[in-house]
């Protein structure tokens, strides 16, 4: 995932002897704006992100981005995804037709509706082990686990997503008691989409949604399954039902990328401003920065099927595999596999092992005084951290 974003005023995107000519948008008026010339097929991007106030975007521009396989997307102003213009898909009517034959199958749809959200409660509880392991507050696994055995006995999709609107609960209030207060965060669960954006989680979450969509949508593009038709939501005219299908085993590449942002402190007060109707908006930078760790995230490798691919990837695969699925060309549905691996060093108990060690204690050990010094000063801050397999050894 290699992503240009654009934001600002008099953002452009035009053509000129076979060249993509890119301006970034002005943020302040003494600043001139970044301007690159990008040869044909030697684009140092997959993707162009668009969160600008204004500017245009040619027509040769656009079939410069299409011919070349990189899709165009625009943001809203609370970081949602507005729209997208991508490739042409490959043309597989077979494909389409068994989708949607599937679709009206309550069989198939509801068999795979519960694979992916059985891959989702997988996911959320890889997510709060890994949590408990930092923090002392009671996780909700329990109750997720006793929610994770309610999903084999669901007969309809209605119950369905009542066991997953369980488990969404239980995971977000989780994590209100566990993010710092000063981040404002209440929920995810809101009547209004508006609420979402009130506060530095969910307005990071936003970006970071709008960004996991847009590799889903190229995903389902690339692999020619129309995005409208899902089989867990529902579909509607406004929404793209299947992207929203597929992102749930994958929303977790989000939510530990943003809560090990704000674990580290890497956004602070000065990367958000209120817009007039109380939505709270990231800035340039402080989406740059989130795209560069997302970035990581989704290109950090995982072992699947002997092979080595980032999550990029796995994505694309797994759209793959579901069109084979429905075709009857494959083998039945796993969302579950490849499963993260979601590892830290700053556990509780080496916190508490760090503090109580005194300088003759850490001497014993081989721990000299400075290493000490910084171990502690590293607990003190709160933030995450990262120990030496030989200091790590000797603190065991």
């Amino acid at each position: 995932m290699k992503p240009l974003y654009l934001s600002g005023f008099s953002v452009s995107l035009s053509v000129d002897r076979a060249r993509l000519l890119v301006r970034d948008g002005f943020h302040e008026p003494d600043v001139k704006p970044e301007e690159m010339e990008i040869q044909a097929r030697n684009a140092p991007f997959d993707s162009v992100i668009i969160d600008g106030h204004s500017g245009y975007v040619t027509l040769d521009s656009l079939k410069w981005l299409m011919r070349h396989g990189i899709p165009l997307l625009m943001l809203d102003y609370d970081g949602t995804l507005l729209s997208s213009a991508l490739p042409r898909e490959p043309v597989n009517g077979p494909l389409k037709i068994a989708q949607f034959q599937a679709y009206n199958d309550f069989e198939r749809r509801l068999h795979i509706a519960k694979n992916l959200i059985e891959a989702k409660a997988q996911r959320t509880n890889d997510i709060l082990d890994w949590l408990d392991k930092r923090y002392e507050s009671e996780t909700p696994i329990s109750t997720l686990n006793s929610e994770i055995q309610r999903l084999a006995k669901q007969d309809n999709l209605s119950r369905l997503m009542q066991v997953e609107g369980k488990i969404a609960d239980a995971y977000w209030q989780y994590l209100q008691k566990i993010l710092p207060a000063k981040f404002g965060f209440q929920s995810r669960m809101h009547e209004s989409h508006q609420m979402n954006s009130s506060d530095q989680v969910n307005t990071l979450l936003n970006y970071g949604y709008a960004i996991l969509e847009s590799q889903v949508r190229k995903a389902l593009n690339i692999a020619g399954l129309d995005p409208t038709i899902g089989f867990l939501h529902e579909a509607r005219q406004t929404r793209y039902a299947l992207a929203y299908d597929l992102m749930e085993p994958y929303r977790f590449l989000i939510d530990t990328t943003v809560i090990s942002a704000l674990e580290a402190s890497q956004f602070t007060k000065k990367d958000f401003y209120r817009m007039d109707n109380y939505v709270l908006r990231l800035r340039p930078e402080g989406v740059r920065r989130l795209l560069d760790v997302l970035r990581l995230k989704f290109n950090s490798p995982v072992r699947y099927h002997g092979k080595f691919y980032g999550w990029d990837v796995i994505i694309r695969l797994k759209a793959q595999e579901l069109a084979h699925y429905i075709l009857n060309k494959g083998h039945d549905l796993d969302f579950i596999n490849p499963r993260p691996v979601l590892t830290r060093d700053d556990t509780a108990a080496v916190r508490e092992r760090i503090l109580s060690l005194d300088m003759s204690e850490a001497r014993r050990r081989g721990i000299g005084k400075t290493t000490l010094w910084h171990l502690k000063q590293q607990v003190r801050t709160g933030k995450p951290f990262r120990t030496y397999k030989r200091v790590e050894s000797r603190l065991e």
